[in-house]
């Protein structure tokens, strides 16, 4: 599955860890989507995202307009996004999401400089 997903505890946080490869199409989107809704909605809490796309080679323009329409739907039960990737293409890509949901979304060249964060 495109991308896969898991919960990560780093530095006594979970995070929801999203690891994107390859080119992320409309379908990755809608499978991504159904996957992560029941687990937001079981969240006893906010919950902070880490979209890892370091291996991401791109996208879609319907997965990002997918993606970015979920992100808005769950805005309230998001605490923070962190993206991870060096490459403008995808940054790019995940600032107009954080701008139509209205969230800001932190951006890391790598997971270790994520990790090492505060």
């Amino acid at each position: 599955m495109n991308p896969q997903i898991e919960w990560r505890d780093v530095k006594d946080q979970r995070y929801l860890l999203m690891h994107f490869t390859g080119h992320f199409s409309a379908d990755n989107a809608r499978n991504a989507i159904s996957t992560i809704s029941p687990l937001i909605t079981k969240a006893e809490r906010k919950i902070t995202m880490v979209w890892e796309c370091t291996g991401m080679a791109g996208f879609d323009i319907a997965a990002r307009e997918a993606w970015q329409i979920f992100i808005r739907d769950i805005k309230s039960k998001i605490e923070k996004i962190h993206l991870v990737s060096n490459k403008l293409v995808i940054r790019s890509g995940a600032v107009v999401i954080g701008i139509f949901a209205g969230i800001r979304i932190a951006t890391w060249a790598t997971l270790d400089e994520w990790q090492m964060q505060g």
